[in-house]
């Protein structure tokens, strides 16, 4: 599929996902709007795939962070029209908040990339890069309770129409002349320097894990245990558990994107090792976020009935009934992790760049992961926290991504700034 074929595509699918989601909210709660809310998730993650497609070569940091944002989005609008039904109207609206928040902060590097490229002008793509900002803002805003969030999503609304109107007439094309050697822009990079590529996806893996430590730390030993210890009988504030909650949702989701990418970071690493082995680790972690995503959709319904019932000073059995929902399913989805990290072990074993006992504390941590999991689901006496001990191999592998990826880059620069850099610049000059 050429290039202007996709664009056109991509505006097609942006105007329909507004005339989906416009009446399909329109007519809440009855099945025609449910059908036509699912219709625009569907649209939104064609879009997703096409805009992955077209940008994978040449920026393919941009190119993961929308996919993965805007798959995010479409299962969180889906998710919202559910728990509406299901719970109630607090519940629809954080998800719908979070997935505009996903929308918005994935599709900031989105136009940063568009504008490198020249399929944008320069103005549309700063008119655009603003209207998200404006969305992130208004989203945020509305998740902490401030009623602001219609008003600021209009510039980034209109936005997309004229956005989707440009690429129905041109697709994916340069709006001006380019810049010489813009056509050729990473599209050699990723067959050339394989080093290079490792280097770069093990410090943004690095990286992410890093992020990730902190955000579940925060959100899981912060905010769900305290409210759940409150559950148990703990008079509180409701309301503000239920922001505290929020916040939690939010960062959880955060790391729910981060999990794809580091699965697919990994990959990046790994593949001239074993491809197969590689890519069936990266499904793991992927199904892994996907079921771990569906566990936050009960973190979602608990800060829903938290918000429809801020009156209250206890915390009502049904939002424990929730967060119990949610810690089980996630116990389920670690078996994936687990299996996950014993064929990042296997690889990194395998893997000449990886130090031996990296990749044993790796397959030790991963084996914690489905003991701890497994013996769950197989009896409700079990209490050992394997993982609790063994943990310490994913720490291990995000120091080693992290120094492996800084000495890659520490490589690739003495390599453009040495001593025969000048010489090879003169000779090709």
């Amino acid at each position: 599929m050429s290039l202007r074929v996709a664009g056109r595509l991509v505006g097609a699918f942006f105007l329909l996902a507004f005339v989906f989601y416009g009446i399909g909210s329109a007519l809440a709660g009855q099945f025609a709007g449910t059908t036509l809310v699912v219709l625009n998730s569907v649209m939104v993650a064609a879009i997703s795939v096409l805009v992955f497609r077209a940008l994978r070569r040449p920026h393919p940091g941009s190119a993961w962070t929308y996919l993965v944002a805007r798959c995010a989005e479409a299962f969180l609008l889906t998710a919202g029209i559910v728990l509406r039904d299901r719970v109630g109207a607090g519940a629809a609206d954080i998800a719908y908040q979070v997935a505009m928040l996903s929308l918005a902060l994935g599709s900031l590097p989105f136009c940063l990339a568009l504008a490198r490229r020249r399929w944008l002008p320069g103005w549309l793509a700063i008119w655009g890069f603003g209207g998200y900002m404006l969305l992130a803002t208004g989203a945020t805003a509305e998740l902490m309770g401030v009623g602001v969030g219609l008003v600021l999503a209009i510039p980034g609304g209109l936005f997309e129409v004229v956005f989707g109107l440009l690429l129905l007439v041109r697709g994916f094309a340069p709006s001006t002349v380019a810049h010489p050697g813009a056509a050729l822009d990473g599209t050699s990079n990723a067959d050339t320097d394989r080093d290079s590529r490792a280097g770069r996806a093990a410090l943004a893996a690095g990286l992410g894990l890093l992020s990730m430590a902190v955000l579940a730390g925060l959100a899981n030993f912060g905010v769900v245990e305290r409210v759940s210890t409150d559950a148990a009988g703990t008079t509180t504030l409701a309301l503000s558990n239920g922001r505290a909650l929020v916040l939690a949702v939010v960062a959880l989701c955060a790391v729910v994107c981060l999990d794809v990418l580091v699965g697919w970071a990994l990959w990046a690493i790994f593949a001239d090792t074993h491809r197969t082995v590689a890519l069936l680790s990266a499904w793991c972690r992927t199904g892994y976020a996907v079921v771990f995503a569906v566990a936050i959709t009960h973190l979602i319904a608990a800060a829903g009935l938290l918000r429809d019932d801020p009156a209250t000073d206890r915390i009502s059995p049904s939002v424990n009934a929730q967060i119990s929902e949610f810690q089980e399913i996630w116990s389920l989805g670690l078996i994936l992790f687990g299996v996950h990290l014993l064929l990042v072990g296997w690889l990194a074993w395998r893997s000449p760049a990886a130090p031996t006992w990296v990749a044993v504390l790796v397959v030790i941590a991963g084996a914690g992961y489905l003991a701890d999991s497994i013996g769950a689901l197989v009896s409700a006496a079990y209490t050992v926290e394997v993982a609790a001990v063994t943990f310490g191999g994913e720490i291990v592998l995000m120091g080693w991504l992290l120094v492996f990826g800084a000495r890659s880059r520490s490589h690739r620069r003495s390599g453009v700034d040495g001593p025969g850099a000048r010489p090879a610049q003169l000779e090709a000059a």
